[in-house]
């Protein structure tokens, strides 16, 4: 099967846009992830590095952040991961913060490949590749440098994030703590940095400090002697 063959089963599934079912959300997310590994494994990407982004993708899309207050091996201490603390968000009860139906978490995951895909030095699809097909999905074209973090608007390079898969974390634009949901349109990945300043608040929180913060920098500069 050629990644081309890949790239039109994944046009197709494309098309269903919001109306995805688990079983197409399932193969969507398998096909897309064929065709990541597919066009970023090589000498300069090493399998290893690639597989580091991969897992990073799984345990911020299906699967859930540890879910259980403490330790299961040793009382009282918070859970590792020898715990087994992971698990597929939608076993999880719906009022738990981390829930999210199949469907949702599926997409959230292959969104986080589109995303990628779309970073600044992100290798190029062949020509007949997803193009605007995942407007619904995530609201720019699938080409290198479309997408930007969604906190500082910049570039997020691709080189960068697979040396140092850290560099990058998936974030909530209304933090699951403030009632958000794990879903495509709430879930972006962004920079390590920029899911540091945001912390806790919601996007318009957060721009609104910062221009609490600018303007009372700039008016103590002018009232300076």
């Amino acid at each position: 099967m050629t990644i081309e063959t890949d790239i039109a089963k994944i046009i197709t599934l494309a098309k269903h846009k919001n109306a995805i079912n688990s079983d197409q959300a399932r193969e969507l997310l398998k096909l897309l992830i064929q065709v990541f590994k597919e066009t970023t494994e090589g000498a300069e990407h090493p399998a290893r590095q690639i597989l580091r982004i991969t897992t990073k993708f799984r345990d911020a899309g299906r699967r859930s952040a540890p879910w259980k207050p403490t330790s299961s091996r040793v009382p009282g201490r918070p859970q590792d991961g020898a715990d087994g603390n992971r698990i597929n968000r939608w076993l999880l009860p719906v009022d738990h913060k981390f829930y999210a139906t199949e469907v949702n978490a599926t997409l959230v995951e292959a969104k986080y490949y589109l995303q990628a895909l779309s970073l600044e030095n992100a290798p190029k699809l062949p020509n007949n590749g997803f193009g605007d097909y995942f407007n619904w999905l995530t609201e720019h074209p699938i080409q290198p440098g479309a997408y930007l973090d969604p906190i500082q608007l910049i570039p997020i390079d691709f080189h960068e994030v697979v040396r140092e898969a850290r560099s990058i974390q998936s974030g909530h634009l209304v933090p699951l703590d403030r009632g958000g949901r794990h879903e495509p349109q709430n879930t972006f990945l962004m920079l390590a940095r920029s899911n540091q300043l945001q912390g806790n608040l919601t996007l318009a929180e957060l721009i609104k400090l910062m221009e609490e913060i600018v303007t009372k920098h700039k008016t103590r500069h002018t009232l300076r002697p």
